[in-house]
């Protein structure tokens, strides 16, 4: 017999691999894209979104709702799949990928139902959402932020100053989560400017600090379900992941950062990727 934890796990991996194939035939509208930090994201905007965040996709502008901010705004096209699978916007504005009047274009827009920050600039997004958390603690109100960083973005002094802040001001209602792919546009993380020791870093500065495999489901829960990781500090989920994960021809490389997307490239990606059970 399944247990309830099994279930909500394969329900949660299946929400994922819809988001994949949706990153893949949004990118194939609009002819290329982001495809190596979305799909490294998606297991991760699944837990997110379908376990963890408290959300009204039918309300998108509750006041009580937690508030989530995609700093890697690149990898909006895995947003914007969630977002529909959600239900905050219709399955067809997925076609619409970076058309002409679009709301749903590269990087994110807070023209579209469910973006909370217009992102795209790297480096803004943690400070941000610092802004968000610290409102709250101000209104009295008990929503949670939580910030997806990008890693090659770590390479921009805003985000230490927002985490120095957050800390400062002791924002446990305040989650970072980084896409840890260790793979830019240009190269490998490590090549072009390393951020190890990672996690030493993010204590140093004052944070919690959890690592965990991007892509384990099981594990991915448990570390939102420990949400805040301390009574009075902010947290940091270190998910260690792989980019362009679920696809082998685009897996681990920075040449599928941003590619094009042929009609032969999506059968090849739908085909390894194979279809929701």
């Amino acid at each position: 017999m399944t247990s309830n934890f099994e279930a909500k796990i394969q329900g949660l991996q299946t929400d994922a691999l819809h988001i994949r194939r949706n990153v893949w035939r949004a990118l194939h509208g609009a002819g290329s894209g982001h495809m190596g930090g979305s799909s490294s994201a998606a297991d991760l905007l699944a837990a997110l979104y379908f376990h963890h965040l408290r959300l009204r996709p039918d309300e998108p502008d509750w006041l009580g709702r937690d508030r989530f901010v995609l700093s890697k705004g690149h990898a909006n096209a895995a947003l914007g799949a969630t977002l529909a699978r959600a239900g905050f916007i219709d399955d067809g504005v997925l076609d619409q990928f970076y058309a002409y009047q679009s709301s749903f274009g590269m990087h994110p827009d807070i023209k579209m139902p469910g973006v909370e920050m217009s992102t795209g600039g790297l480096g803004h997004g943690l400070s941000v959402g610092l802004g968000m958390a610290l409102g709250a603690r101000m209104q009295g109100m008990d929503f949670r932020t939580c910030v997806m960083l990008g890693d090659g973005e770590l390479h921009e002094g805003s985000n230490w100053e927002g985490a120095m802040a957050a800390a400062h001001l002791g924002l446990s209602n305040l989650t970072a989560i980084l896409d840890y792919n260790k793979i830019q546009q240009s190269g490998r993380l490590g090549e072009m400017l390393d951020l190890e020791p990672l996690a030493q870093k993010w204590t140093a500065f004052g944070w919690v600090v959890r690592e965990i495999d991007g892509h384990d489901m099981g594990a991915i829960v448990e570390a939102l379900d420990a949400l805040p990781l301390a009574p009075d500090k902010p947290s940091m989920i270190i998910a260690h992941t792989v980019k362009g994960k679920g696809v082998s021809f685009a897996e681990d490389s920075y040449l599928w950062h941003n590619n094009a997307v042929t009609d032969e490239v999506l059968s090849r990606a739908l085909e390894q990727l194979g279809d929701p059970e």
